[in-house]
């Protein structure tokens, strides 16, 4: 497990060894500790998991081999949280119920939780289910793992497992796709395996997200066989719908063969519930035209539009643009899912922790210092958690929205403004390349 055959390890190694333990130390303490309660002692604890984490991934290219040191690790920090109950999100509970629902033979689209047809169905976490009056918004695929973890037993520790599962799983596929493109393997697997919140929002609250992580991965590595890439898109899409909006894009790119797969794969997951009719999309029509949940640049655009829902028009619209985008310019799988992915979460009017999960591989697989320190920023959402779990209420000050956007916004206009120095000046060259005269044919 040491990076050398020497008998003393290199500082690097050292403090790249003690930054993991010093990480797992504090993610056991922020579920373990009854003192780590929010919003100041746990998101301290948070941050200083985070900073252990940030100088790990500053010294993992500067030693060799740590590889299982890396993984060793990484599973502690799981297994620490696994036991736990989860306490920063209630999600887990509409998973439970959706499987439930389905085990007693009936389409989860079809009924709210609180709706009287559903009332002869028994759980002990029936009072847990949070908006129990909105249908379900998880699509199929989500649905069908739902429905495997209540043929399991239904409980949280099934469900924690399988998406445990899943999650080490896609750091696997990460190496894979680090090492096809000549990335630094160990330095993807780092910071995907060690990001705190990550480790958090799954072996704690129990958030299916690895389950569409894993398929979002495997369009990057399929991306040389278009009808299995198209198959890997449709499960992405059907466990959360973002990835759908990156179709048209990966369609251009790949082509036909890409949509193929994509439509027969969705139809295929799809069928089962299709008899719910409207209701297959009628708890998503009320989450889109109603959630919002530390809303950043889309305070800008709800300022300057009159409406309830021009806003929402508005940042669909500009997603559309990039997709339009990433459309012309033909960009590779893994490029266009990182604007597209992006670009949506830049813009949109909801943004739990949970949900900057999506854009974690991609950074990892980049290196994005942006989006990695986003992934931490993201954690200053639950700075409400306990007004909410005493008065229902969960506060979101602005200074707060501030904290956790500005920072990030800064560092991607700093990116932006590095590429476009970067491209500025190759661009002038190949112009003035073109435009010098040619040499007679005899010269």
């Amino acid at each position: 497990m040491t990076p050398s055959s020497d008998s003393y390890p290199s500082k690097p190694w050292r403090v790249l060894a003690i930054a993991g333990v010093v990480e797992l130390a504090l993610l056991a303490g922020l579920g373990w500790w009854p003192g780590a309660t929010f919003p100041w002692m746990g998101l301290f604890i948070f941050g200083g998991a985070f900073a252990a984490y940030a100088v790990g991934a500053s010294q993992v290219l500067h030693t060799r081999g740590g590889h299982l040191y890396i993984w060793g690790i990484a599973i502690a920090m799981r297994l620490v949280l696994l036991p736990l109950t989860p306490e920063l999100s209630e999600d887990i509970y509409r998973y439970l119920w959706d499987g439930q629902v389905q085990l007693a033979g009936i389409n989860p689209y079809r009924y709210a939780p609180a709706a009287i047809e559903l009332s002869e169905i028994r759980t002990v976490y029936r009072g847990l289910i949070n908006n129990p009056d909105v249908q379900t918004i998880y699509p199929p695929l989500a649905q069908l793992a739902f429905l495997a973890i209540a043929l399991a037993g239904g409980a949280i520790f099934q469900a924690k497992l399988l998406w445990l599962g899943l999650d080490l799983g896609t750091a696997w596929l990460l190496g894979r796709v680090a090492s096809v493109t000549g990335r630094s393997r160990r330095l993807t697997q780092l910071l995907y395996l060690w990001s705190p919140l990550l480790v958090v929002e799954v072996a704690w609250s129990g958030h299916l997200e690895p389950l569409g992580l894993f398929a979002l991965v495997l369009v990057i590595l399929l991306a040389r066989a278009p009808l299995s890439a198209g198959a890997a898109t449709a499960l992405a899409a059907l466990t959360k719908f973002a990835p759908v909006v990156a179709v048209p894009a990966l369609t251009r790119r790949l082509g036909v063969r890409f949509l193929l797969g994509f439509v027969v794969t969705a139809a295929l997951l799809y069928a089962p519930y299709a008899f719910a009719g409207r209701g297959l999309f009628a708890g998503l029509t009320t989450y889109a035209e109603n959630w919002w949940f530390m809303k950043g640049p889309f305070t800008l655009l709800e300022a300057v539009l009159p409406g309830p829902m021009a806003a929402r028009y508005a940042a669909g619209a500009l997603v559309l643009g990039v997709v339009a985008w990433t459309t012309w310019q033909r960009y590779r799988p893994e490029r266009a899912l990182f604007w597209i992915l992006g670009a949506g979460m830049i813009l949109t009017p909801t943004l739990h922790p949970w949900y900057v999960l999506w854009m974690l591989p991609l950074a990892a697989l980049r290196a994005s210092r942006t989006w990695i320190l986003m992934t931490g920023l993201s954690f200053l959402g639950y700075f409400g958690l306990a007004t909410f779990q005493d008065t229902g209420e969960w506060p979101q000050p602005i200074a707060v929205r501030l904290l956790l956007w500005v920072p990030f916004l800064v560092l991607l206009a700093i990116d932006a403004a590095k590429v476009w120095h970067e491209r500025v000046p190759l661009r002038a060259q190949l112009t003035e390349r073109r435009a010098a005269p040619r040499p007679p044919s005899g010269a």
